[in-house]
């Protein structure tokens, strides 16, 4: 009998992580994270970070794992993650892969596409153009260029808009490839979804409930290190211009709602047409 794998995933805030572990206590299997903030060590409140108490209840992977300082992506997280797959396959029959990062779940059960690598000079004219004309020029940029993945990216991120456009411009290279599986499995996918209203009202009330948890003074205590690619995501970035006086924490605890909404739009968006 095949072994198997259970992705849950699903928009923020809907309610994965209680899921997952429930699911694996049934099956006396352990959890693999795929978000791509939560891989972080000194992101935890913003990013909402699995309690204590719900770690403890379940094994999890890829919680936690590198720091801020690292660089992190999908074809690492696969890398990792199929070679941790294989090992827990000795033991489990089961496993549980929960998250909202879509290409995360894609890079570690089907591979990576083919990806460019760096491209100094455009990224020097991309951060040119950021400085000089703001974020919205970026946004409009990968709009013409590609408008699929305008309408997945996180368009608040403008390192992932640059990379985003950096693929879009620069011919393709072939990737390294990864470990294969050594056990044959079978994959379900359960997606979790419920009412936009009901759901937009779940991710400002978990917002307001970061901020009174000390979000404000999470991310104070990094910002020094804002310009790290890790920082520039919904829930960080929003207070840069609160620290400089030039917002009220109301406005910014409103943006963080507002964009953690886009996300999770473009989050459903990924799911319905990638998985």
């Amino acid at each position: 009998m095949p072994k198997k794998i259970i992705v849950i995933t699903g928009p923020t805030a809907v309610g994965k992580t209680d899921e997952a572990i429930r699911l694996a206590q049934e099956l006396s299997c352990p959890i693999l994270s795929a978000d791509s903030r939560q891989v972080y060590k000194e992101l935890n409140i913003g990013v909402a970070r699995p309690s204590e108490e719900q770690l403890a209840a379940v094994q999890h992977y890829f919680i936690g794992h590198v720091s801020i300082h690292a660089p992190y992506n999908a074809g690492r997280y696969a890398e990792e993650g199929r070679q941790l797959v294989n090992k827990l396959f000795e033991k489990h029959e089961h496993l549980v892969v929960c998250g909202g990062t879509g290409l995360y779940i894609q890079a570690l059960l089907k591979g990576l596409d083919p990806l460019p690598g760096r491209n100094d000079e455009l990224r020097a004219e991309l951060g040119l153009m950021l400085e000089e004309q703001g974020i919205e020029a970026l946004q409009q940029e990968l709009k013409e260029l590609n408008i699929h993945k305008y309408n997945t990216i996180d368009l608040q991120n403008p390192q992932r808009l640059i990379r985003a456009i950096e693929i879009g411009k620069t011919p393709f290279q072939v990737q390294p490839s990864l470990p294969d599986f050594k056990y044959l499995f079978e994959t379900e996918i359960i997606k979790m979804d419920c009412e936009r209203d009901i759901l937009y009202e779940r991710i400002n009330r978990r917002v307001d409930q970061m901020v009174e948890a000390g979000l404000e003074e999470e991310v104070r205590g990094l910002s020094a290190h804002r310009h790290l690619n890790a920082l520039q995501s919904v829930g960080y970035n929003e207070w840069w211009p609160y620290f400089e006086g030039l917002a009220s924490k109301e406005e910014v605890t409103d943006k963080i709602k507002q964009h953690s909404r886009n996300y999770a739009k473009r989050q459903m968006t990924w799911i319905r047409h990638r998985m």
